[in-house]
């Protein structure tokens, strides 16, 4: 019986997550009602509120979902091998984060483009901030802090590609695989902006 209800919960929940995706892309989070969802996800208000107070807490909720496997992936099981300075962000970390948005990839999309939360990238930085101490803790190193580059402008690049790289997958579809983004991350950090500069054949 409890597993039954457990199951129709985690049903209606997606259909409400699908429409609310769905009326994302086609009016923007702003714009769209709680009968907009109720219509698309073909359930009653009733049945909506039973799971969120508004749209506000429908979102935030659901985010708040994604960002907390996020933080398991990312955060939870650091790299047993021996670690240098240079890998801060392991490429099996971030591989199973990817893989992770991959499966999401519709939801990460709509929340994080035009029309979606402009509160969710704040959120996924502060995710990647944390690896990034963690990378620094495990591996007994701290960042750069000069007058040339003080330390603020140096944390921000060192996560800068990251966040990059992925919001440019995001915005081309995925277009390329976890491995592929992934394999980008781990290599652009030792990528200067010079070097992307090639002489027209």
């Amino acid at each position: 019986m409890a597993g039954e209800r457990a199951a129709r919960t985690a049903q209606t929940r997606a259909r409400i997550k699908r429409a609310l995706i769905e009326l994302m892309g086609e009016k923007g989070f702003d714009a769209l009602t709680i009968s907009d969802v109720t219509r698309r996800a073909r359930i009653n208000r009733g049945t909506f509120y039973l799971h969120f107070v508004d749209k506000y807490d429908m979102l935030e909720k659901l985010e708040d979902e994604l960002i907390s496997r996020l933080e398991q992936a990312l955060l939870a099981s650091p790299p047993e091998h021996a670690a240098t300075a240079v890998d801060l962000f392991p490429y099996e970390t971030i591989l199973g984060a990817l893989a992770l948005v991959s499966e999401d990839f519709d939801f990460v999309r709509a929340i994080s483009g035009r029309g979606g939360d402009p509160d969710f990238s704040p959120k996924l930085k502060h995710v990647i901030e944390d690896l990034l101490d963690q990378g620094l803790a495990r591996t007994g190193s701290t960042l750069r802090d000069d007058a040339q580059m003080p330390l603020p402008y140096a944390r921000e690049l060192a996560i800068s590609h990251v966040l990059c790289i992925i919001s440019l997958w995001l915005e081309r579809g995925g277009t390329e695989s976890p491995e592929q983004v992934a394999r980008m991350v781990c290599a652009a950090k030792d990528v200067c902006p010079s070097s992307l500069v090639m002489p027209l054949p």
